[in-house]
């Protein structure tokens, strides 16, 4: 199934951690996936976060691609808040924000 890929940037780290990679089954379903995350029924990470994140890039893609990302653990270099230019993401198709 494909739906979406986001990253999303800390505002402030949080120890080591400054990113979160998630999945969305769809693109409209995104505002209340985030008022989730954003209301602390996402992941323990994002609940510790309490909100302060942005939105930082959107690719098309499944579950296996999300943790395929995750794997590579190389958010930082991917994100265009921390990398101009990110680094591309190959057989993922990107959304503009």
């Amino acid at each position: 199934m494909t739906g979406v890929v986001y990253l999303l940037h800390f505002n402030e780290p949080l120890h080591h951690a400054r990113h979160y990679i998630g999945y969305c089954q769809s693109y409209e379903g995104l505002e209340t996936r985030f008022a989730h995350h954003a209301n602390g029924n996402g992941s323990k990470l994002l609940r510790a976060i309490h909100g302060q994140w942005q939105l930082a890039r959107l690719w098309q893609g499944s579950r296996d691609d999300e943790r395929r990302l995750k794997k590579r653990k190389e958010a930082p270099a991917l994100c265009p808040l921390c990398t101009s230019p990110p680094r591309p993401v190959k057989n993922l198709a990107p959304i503009a924000l």
